[in-house]
């Protein structure tokens, strides 16, 4: 009898482990087919404004997409940590359906097609600003805190994996069939990444229970949290300015491709492969590593290293050296990128996911604004130009960072003779512990 119930018992635990496995299965192709929207988005909606309108345009409808992430952030960073993740996930990507939808019909009808393109964009930023952090609250109910870096690095290559095949395939179909085969495809894989997060978010657990306050009191322990944590804090502005490099590059490639290098829409699509193709080699190569760990300060060496290759990139005109610098550039983005996403998820406490990273979603936003207002307001001849400009600012920013991030660390470490002590039940890891 006793073997019968053990056999029952075993049973039972392999049939919740196998759930569990697949669910994070799911989360995993999740993650590979939210990257390739984001990849044939790009593409798509640069390439479509770029050839109906103006460098110009494309600028303004992502200033209009990060009005709308600043905005909805503030509202999706709170609702994240009082509701259920699971309800926020599956509504941003019905968010983004709707708005496929909409430029669909604007390209049927070129009368409207401006029209549709904001419309696009207003709707697709709203989706993730109203669910921001929920993904990472997902992420952080899967693995304890010690292995949450080395999956990061390996996530983001699949995340790598699948922008290199938005882009690449995007770039590729729009050249060969239209705009029209690049939405419906879009389209079909909105629907699967529905379906996917409505079965890996099954019995996903609610956020931590905590009373119930105002928005502006939840906002202010917020930021409170962050603002006192320089572990934290350090990482989102590492973050909003590594974005600020690909949001330049989503605005200004499509001119520099034209003008420039004096190509078109199929050097468009594989110099952002190149990019994704760049990072995905060298998070390949960091997850090979196997460390639990990383130097303070890398990430922002890194991000200097960026700027420079910026610089180098806007001064080529050979199409093959613009491919390897690209490259370089992407490569040199994502392991930054991942570096100070991983810190966030293993350093953040789940009860303050969400309002993080609104925080940095806002941030990024709102620097972003400026990036794609730039050929608006400030006109230049070289496209190069700006390029040059705020690569030089990000190498003095990156090194001004990881001076910070040593020292702080410098800081935390115990002095000779003294023993280290910790908090006991801390929601998340301090900085000596990290």
């Amino acid at each position: 009898m006793h073997a019968q119930d053990n056999d029952i018992a075993r049973s039972h635990h392999d049939t919740s482990h196998r759930g569990v496995d697949w669910a994070f299965k799911c989360y995993v192709l999740f993650s590979f087919l939210a990257m390739y929207l984001i990849g044939t988005g790009l593409i798509v909606i640069s390439w479509v404004a770029t050839e109906h309108g103006t460098v110009a345009l494309v600028g303004q409808l992502y200033f209009i997409g990060g009005i709308v992430g600043i905005a909805l952030s503030a509202i999706g960073g709170v609702l994240v940590d009082r509701h259920s993740r699971r309800t926020m996930i599956l509504r941003s990507q019905s968010l983004r359906i709707v708005a496929a939808l909409i430029l669909l019909a604007g390209l049927q009808d070129k009368t409207w097609l401006t029209f549709c393109l904001f419309s696009f964009t207003i709707i697709s930023a709203a989706g993730p600003a109203l669910s921001v952090g929920a993904m990472g609250g997902a992420f952080q109910s899967f693995f304890p805190t010690d292995k949450r870096m080395n999956v990061v690095l390996r996530l983001s290559i699949v995340g790598q994996v699948g922008f290199i095949f938005g882009t690449g395939t995007a770039g590729t179909i729009l050249h060969f069939w239209g705009e029209t085969s690049c939405m419906l495809i879009f389209i079909a894989t909105s629907v699967a990444l529905l379906c996917l997060g409505e079965y890996f978010t099954r019995g996903m657990s609610l956020p931590p229970e905590r009373k119930r306050t105002r928005f502006t009191d939840d906002w202010r322990d917020g930021l409170k949290y962050t603002l006192g944590s320089p572990h934290i804090s350090m990482p989102i502005i590492g973050v909003s300015l590594l974005f600020s490099v690909a949001q330049m590059t989503n605005t200004l490639v499509p001119g520099f491709v034209r003008e420039t290098l004096h190509a078109g829409s199929d050097v468009f699509g594989l110099l952002e492969a190149a990019w994704s193709a760049g990072g995905g080699l060298v998070l390949l190569m960091s997850a090979s590593l196997q460390r639990r760990s990383w130097k303070n300060g890398i990430e922002f060496l890194l991000l200097a290293l960026l700027g420079a290759a910026m610089i180098g990139f806007a001064l080529s005109q050979w199409v093959p050296l613009s491919f390897v610098l690209y490259a370089v550039m992407g490569g040199l983005f994502c392991l930054s990128r991942s570096l100070c996403s991983g810190r966030l998820l293993t350093l953040t406490a789940p009860e303050q996911i969400g309002r993080t990273q609104a925080l940095s979603s806002m941030l990024t936003s709102t620097i972003g604004m400026t990036m794609y207002m730039l050929p608006t307001f400030l006109r230049a001849d070289d496209i190069g130009y700006y390029y040059k400009v705020w690569g030089g600012a990000i190498i003095v920013l990156g090194l001004s960072l990881a001076v910070l991030a040593v020292r702080l660390s410098s800081r935390a470490q115990p002095r000779p003779g003294r023993m280290r002590t910790t908090t006991r039940g801390s929601a998340s890891p301090t900085i000596r512990g990290s």
